[in-house]
């Protein structure tokens, strides 16, 4: 089958590839270095036309044949096939990865099969149009980029621009990863210019510049406007493409028009089957508006379908759509594929059952927007039983959870519940109960939360024999526990872990079981039993591989009480985990839930710089409201201590947590308060809530924050009885009310919680104290805080009070924090541990924690390479 002459192919080569040597010789550079082991991805964007499939087949057909060149393409479907690209290259991978992608359970399984085989011989692998990319095809980019760095693999992908329409556009998030990592790049191509033109014309009678001004130099432009064989010029580009089917017979416009529905190639057994005569087929490559790839035979650009869509005889799609369904069904096909010709057939039976079978596949592929499209799609199709049809609404609830559209999750859960009640299914009706609980406390519904935990026990009372029904119950009582533990009532929880183990262990539920330990594990944890926490961690290393939901609530929830509980390192080291993991298993919501404790952690520890970064993350992502409640206070709260702002983020932290009521957030949230009315001096109407939730609240694992919001209170001057709670808070906080603030100071600088002890520091009354707290305030870029604090220093009196610092000292360039930047400078000097710790007013301990937090910073294995690193960075004289 023959669709291009030799000679035409060369043409087109020759005409994408005016105006791009610059882009050529990159692209060859880029690929020297991947086959040196430094492996890269490119992103290639411009406007449709620009040549940048051209500029790649040009790249591809000059590399060396020991280079893998795998070639996918994403399609312009409604809803994208899941891992498109990746499906088009399975028949060059290896067996096992080609079993991966039919056969592995979760997307990280397909990823990691398709790394390793990546990563056995140089490949050079291509996604064309990714402007059309499902999400899993992004998530796939991502781990790609995430490791190609280190192997001799370079991933090359195109994009139109202008074609992403929000921020939130999978695409757009991928250049912005682009743009953020080391081993990645972007190359822009541009329209070609006057010359660049004037050398496609060569020796035509053609005006350079008039066909210039009509092309804008759009290189697939000038192109069809120059293969035109008419005198004059036509006045658009859909002329120049449909010029060329003049003369075609009836069996060439069959080919055009069933490529036309089509949103992509048609592969030869397909055509075959389609009874597509051959010489239709000729002629067409004859006029070259159609070509052969590895996918079959497709248009040369998708500009030419457009035009050729718009001539198709009115009333001919349905039919046409229903000759592909036909092929498709005698060779098999992507269900995504028959969901696009279903739709165009107008055949409601057929687009239900695929777009169910898409949504399934989708999900199991990680493209989770795209599996709850389809889902959409199952269900407006209609036609089904009520059975089927609370089925699909669960499905497409979880999916839209996992995606942060919790209103939709939440009215398709409710209608499900409706369905499943209707039929009298006690256990589908507990577990609609279950899910509308997780839903809506994600949702900062705490009511409707708990009014939704009490129906999923109370649907499967009675239900004790082994079945769906008493497994749902055991869940519904986990859930009972899990709100209660959220609310500090530890001994209610355990009251209905100790219902949910008996249930799990009758039943042999492991994943029952395996959420009644992580709940209780989270008990002892803010009940301050020592094994709690190695109990979780223990838990939590035995968790499946694709980490579901209920292993990676356990890596939240373990990390939102290590910093609420100040246990700053273990908090570190966990985080970093955890949110790999939510990246890597492509769970959104629990990464933007743990993102956001990284920023509260950021902000105890004083990199204010990256906590800022972290709350924008989660704020721009219009993530579930839980997750919102620390970036808000963290915002608020360094906008308040820099420039006095964050008013209504602060505000709207506070409408947050008292949706909730749970005091674990309340805390935080009233003690930032309470702070603004320090700073600003004008009083909190809620400030008799702030002292009752103090006094009353006697949940457990509040040491922390009911020490903050003690402090807090006191500085603002606002009374309450200090022996009610004098045992009931963290040691430094015990210091400071017990009035040993310089003790107070010390332990805060031990923990690496910088700004309290910068403030502890200057209330010490030590004149080096205040000295090196106001530093690390204006280091902390805390200018209204440490502003406040001079003004009252000279107003009781102390004759030198430091002046702010320049702006330019401020930062450091090493990352450290002020006392480690402090410790690190005595360090120069030759200081020992001991030495440290006297001259700066700090136990020897103390002091170990600075000297091995510095080392990690930069990177070395001892004091020594320390002190050479940091005057080789110019840090220290």
């Amino acid at each position: 089958m023959v669709l291009s002459s030799p000679d035409d192919r060369a043409c087109c080569l020759c005409v994408g590839l005016i105006e791009r040597d610059g882009e050529l010789a990159a692209l060859t550079a880029l690929a020297t270095r991947a086959h040196g082991g430094e492996g890269n991805l490119v992103m290639i964007t411009g406007e449709a036309g620009a040549g940048k499939t051209a500029l790649i087949e040009e790249f591809t057909r000059q590399r060396p044949d020991n280079d893998r060149v795998l070639w996918g393409v994403c399609d312009p479907l409604a809803t994208p096939r899941p891992l498109g690209p990746l499906h088009d290259v399975a028949r060059d991978l290896l067996p096992r990865t080609r079993e991966a992608l039919t056969k592995a359970e979760h997307a990280y399984q397909m990823f990691d099969a398709v790394w390793d085989d990546f990563s056995s011989q140089p490949t050079i692998f291509v996604i064309d149009d990714a402007h059309w990319a499902d999400q899993g095809t992004i998530d796939l980019l991502r781990h790609l980029l995430r490791r190609v760095g280190r192997s001799t693999t370079m991933v090359i992908i195109t994009a139109r621009e202008g074609e992403f329409v929000v921020d939130a556009d999978p695409v757009r998030l991928l250049l912005g990863d682009i743009a953020r990592t080391e081993n990645a790049r972007s190359i822009a191509l541009s329209p070609l210019s006057v010359d660049g033109v004037a050398s496609m014309i060569g020796d035509r009678a053609l005006d350079a510049q008039q066909l210039h001004r009509r092309t804008s130099g759009n290189p697939f432009f000038v192109d069809q406007m120059l293969a035109h064989r008419g005198v004059d010029l036509p006045a658009s580009v859909r002329d120049a493409v449909l010029a060329r089917t003049v003369g075609l017979d009836s069996s060439g416009w069959e080919v055009l028009n069933l490529l036309a529905c089509a949103p992509g190639a048609i592969s030869e057994t397909v055509i075959a089957e389609l009874g597509v005569p051959s010489s239709g087929l000729q002629r067409l490559g004859e006029t070259r508006l159609i070509q052969r790839t590895p996918r079959g035979v497709s248009f040369r650009h998708d500009l030419c379908r457009n035009a050729v869509q718009t001539v198709i005889p009115p009333g001919a799609e349905p039919a046409l759509h229903q000759r592909m369904i036909a092929a498709y069904d005698a060779v098999g096909a992507d269900p995504a594929v028959i969901v696009h010709h279903a739709r165009g057939a107008g055949d409601n039976t057929r687009l239900r059952a695929a777009a169910a079978e898409a949504g399934r596949v989708a999900a199991r592929s990680g493209a989770h927007q795209q599996s709850a499209e389809f889902f959409r799609m199952a269900l407006s199709a209609g036609g089904s039983d009520d059975s089927a049809d609370a089925e699909l609404l669960e499905l497409l609830a979880w999916e839209c959870y996992l995606i942060d559209r919790l209103d939709e999750a939440i009215a398709a859960g409710t209608r499900a519940l409706a369905l499943r009640t209707a039929s009298h299914d006690a256990a589908g009706v507990s577990a609609d109960h279950h899910a509308l609980a997780v839903y809506e406390w994600y949702n900062a519904n705490r009511a409707a939360a708990d009014h939704h935990v009490a129906q999923s026990i109370a649907a499967t009372v009675g239900s004790t024999q082994a079945g769906p029904a008493a497994v749902a119950s055991g869940h519904g009582h986990a859930m009972s526990a899990f709100l209660a533990m959220q609310a500090g009532r530890v001994d209610d929880a355990r009251r209905d872990l100790a219902r949910a183990r008996e249930l799990a262990t009758r039943l042999d539920s492991p994943e029952l079981a395996a959420r009644v330990d992580i709940i209780a594990g989270c008990c002892d944890v803010m009940d301050g039993t020592p094994a709690g926490r190695q109990a979780v961690l223990e838990r939590l290393a035995h968790a499946p591989a694709h980490l579901d939901e209920i292993y990676s609530s356990g890596y939240s929830n373990l990390t939102y009480l290590d910093v609420e509980q100040r246990r700053i390192v273990e908090a570190t080291d966990l985080l970093a985990t955890g949110i790999g993991m939510t990246v890597e298993r492509d769970l959104p919501v629990c990464r933007a839930w743990q993102v956001g404790s990284r920023g509260r952690l950021g902000l105890i520890r004083g990199d204010w710089v990256g906590a800022k970064a972290d709350c924008a993350e989660v704020l721009d992502s219009g993530s579930a409201p839980l997750t919102k409640i620390w970036p808000l206070l963290v915002s608020g709260l360094v906008a308040l201590r820099s420039t006095g702002g964050g008013a209504d983020d602060l505000g709207r932290a506070w409408d947050l947590v008292e949706r909730y009521g749970e005091p674990l957030r309340l805390m935080p949230a009233a003690s930032a308060l309470v702070e603004r009315s320090w700073l600003t001096g004008v009083a909190d109407p809620r400030t008799d809530t702030f002292v009752r939730l103090l006094v009353d609240t006697d949940a457990a694992g509040l040491e922390w924050s009911r020490g903050d919001l003690a402090v807090w209170l006191r500085r603002a001057a606002v009374g309450f009885p200090a022996d009610a709670v004098a045992e009931r808070v963290a040691e430094p906080y015990r210091q400071q009310l017990a009035g040993d603030i310089a003790g107070a100071a010390e332990s805060f600088d031990g923990l690496g919680i910088t700004y309290e002890g910068a403030l502890a520091s200057v209330e010490s009354g030590n004149p080096d104290r205040i000295a090196r707290g106001l530093a690390a305030l204006d280091r902390l870029g805390a200018h209204l805080v440490a502003d406040k604090l001079r003004r009252d220093l000279r107003a009781t009196g102390v004759a030198a009070v430091p002046s702010r610092r320049r702006r330019a000292s401020m930062a450091h360039p090493a990352g450290l924090t002020p006392r480690q930047a402090e410790v690190l400078a005595l360090m120069c000097d030759g200081l020992t541990n001991a030495e440290l710790a006297q001259r700066l007013f700090l136990s020897e301990k103390t002091v170990d924690h600075h000297v091995s937090a510095i080392l990690s910073r930069l990177e070395v294995a001892s004091r020594r390479e320390a002190v050479r690193r940091a005057r080789a960075l110019g840090v220290v004289d």
